[in-house]
């Protein structure tokens, strides 16, 4: 019992960190990556999704994903693992460029906002935000490890449903299950207690 609810706390801090995770690449989407300043221009803040448009909808990938942890049975939680250390590498592969050159991605936002296609002469001043989100990323696709290598001891809420809904902790057959509805019969019925007779 004790090793069960060790597992069970395990899974609720790594869905909690993968919501947080989500939380910080959506937020950082609509932070301040760059401000670039053209020559005899006005200064042009580019957002995380003007760099990277992509980035939001991680997020919120990621955000699913979280819940998606708290309901899946064994094998989607491998899935869901391995989903999880793509979302955080695209993450990193979306965001580091821009944290080691804060000109890196901007093109397009500039060139809106200032009518000039092409090369803009212009200084790019960076912040921290896409190392933050980076950080978001690798902090991600290490949970997506975690969730590989420790989700098969963690309980399942598909397997608890099935041993409290049969008495004595026995497992229910589906094909004998519709067999005995087929026949007139509850297959819930407890077998030690009489059963009503079967309708012709």
């Amino acid at each position: 019992m004790t090793d069960r609810r060790s597992a069970a706390r395990e899974r609720l801090v790594l869905v909690l960190a993968v919501l947080a995770l989500g939380g910080v690449v959506v937020l950082a989407s609509t932070q301040v990556f760059s401000t670039v300043v053209p020559v005899d221009g006005k200064p042009v803040p580019v957002t995380g999704q003007g760099v990277a448009p992509a980035l939001a909808p991680l997020g919120i990938v990621l955000l699913a994903l979280a819940g998606a942890l708290t309901i899946a049975g064994r094998i989607a939680r491998i899935v869901l693992g391995l989903v999880l250390v793509l979302l955080g590498a695209m993450v990193v592969l979306l965001t580091l460029p821009n944290a080691l050159d804060a000109a890196a991605g901007t093109r397009g936002a500039v060139s809106t906002a200032t009518g000039v296609i092409g090369h803009v002469t212009a200084v790019a001043h960076g912040t921290g935000w896409p190392l933050v989100a980076a950080a978001a990323g690798v902090l991600a696709a290490i949970a997506g490890g975690v969730v590989l290598v420790r989700s098969p001891g963690w309980p399942s809420g598909s397997s608890r449903y099935r041993q409290s809904a049969n008495p004595g902790g026995r497992r229910s057959d589906p094909v004998d299950e519709w067999d005995a509805l087929t026949a007139g019969s509850d297959p819930t019925h407890d077998d030690d207690q009489p059963r009503p007779p079967a309708v012709p």
